[in-house]
């Protein structure tokens, strides 16, 4: 039995990357790379060294240095803390392919879906027992009715015993990456779920303040968030989960892309929209991912311009007539659209 403590403090994730053969760059306090997860056009994944973590803003792959071993090599918890108790950390083969963005390891759905709602019905009860958890919700523009509907949640220790009440796998919730050894993952994070006819299908965790990784994903594939439940012939496409809940909370049919990468299959599950409004963050990876989507949906996607100083959806929701402000923004980029299409026609 290793010491799982102990592994994580004598190998910092920094060090373990470039030995696998990330190429890392310094950027502030932090460091970026190609992510090995997904294939990655620009250097998505980030390390941070003060909290020894990593996340990825492509995929949303996130975790430790043994999450971080155990995605790169596709094994199991145990094998990822046995190869970095190893003396040698191995490498990928040179030319190798990166692993594909799955579950890794693999996970047994069948196991995995009693699992994944009942971690989200026990974080969904906790939160209307924790008011700080409500006011700090309410503080980025998202109030009850919300939480009510799309059971948001709070974690709270004693997911284990639950599992074990219930007789689910404890392996598999490992594997999911709600447990990890005798930590319960997801605890003291809000709890954001994905509903497909109102089941828990994945669930992401936010810190309640901004320390790095602010964000924990379920190790199970992403979803388009909110897709199963946008029923309308317009969508909006926002990037984060606070974000489409800001746009949820003004009552907008919406979903979030967890991210700035643009797989194929996200281009054609919007597809079914008459109208895919296009509201990513005004930076350069937001812009990109609103080219691509743009390229690929072709007339049907309409760029929609914040106001300045703005720096996502969320943002603009703490302003007191932020839905009016955002309302405008999508009559303007509507009627913009409409017009390009008449020049070109």
């Amino acid at each position: 039995m290793h010491d799982t403590d102990a592994i994580r403090r004598g190998h910092p994730i920094a060090d373990v990357a470039v030995a696998s053969g990330l190429e890392l760059r310094q950027t502030g306090g932090r460091l970026t790379a190609v992510c090995p997860f997904h294939g990655d056009g620009r250097p998505s994944l980030v390390i941070y060294p003060a909290s020894q973590s990593y996340y990825c803003f492509g995929c949303g792959a996130g975790g430790d240095v043994i999450d971080f071993m155990s995605r790169l090599h596709r094994v199991d918890f145990r094998e990822a803390v046995a190869l970095l108790a190893g003396s040698q950390v191995p490498t990928m083969p040179a030319g190798a392919p990166h692993p594909p963005n799955v579950a890794v390891p693999e996970v047994d759905r069948m196991k995995a879906a009693p699992i994944i709602e009942t971690a989200a019905a026990f974080y969904e009860e906790a939160v209307w027992s924790r008011p700080e958890v409500l006011d700090y919700l309410a503080s980025r523009g998202i109030h009850e009715e919300t939480v009510r509907r799309f059971r948001l949640g709070f974690g709270i220790p004693g997911l284990v015993a639950e599992l074990r009440d219930r007789h689910l796998d404890i392996e598999t919730a490992h594997q999911l990456g709600l447990l990890d050894g005798d930590r319960e993952c997801f605890a003291g994070r809000t709890i954001i779920p994905e509903l497909v006819d109102g089941q828990a299908t994945w669930l992401t965790g936010r810190r309640l303040t901004d320390r790095e990784p602010r964000y924990l994903n379920l190790r199970f594939p992403k979803p388009l968030l909110g897709l199963a439940s946008a029923k309308g012939e317009a969508v909006v496409v926002t990037e984060g989960p606070f974000d489409w809940l800001t746009a949820v909370e003004w009552g907008f049919w919406a979903v979030a892309l967890l991210g700035t990468r643009v797989p194929g299959k996200v281009a054609q599950s919007l597809e079914r929209f008459e109208d895919v409004y296009l509201v990513l963050d005004p930076d350069e990876a937001g812009r990109e991912a609103t080219k691509e989507l743009h390229e690929r949906l072709g007339d049907r996607a309409v760029p929609v311009a914040l106001p300045p100083g703005v720096s996502d959806l969320n943002d603009l929701g703490l302003r007191p007539d932020g839905r009016s402000i955002f309302a405008r923004c999508i009559l303007q980029a509507g009627h913009e659209a409409r017009a390009a299409r008449q020049r070109a026609a």
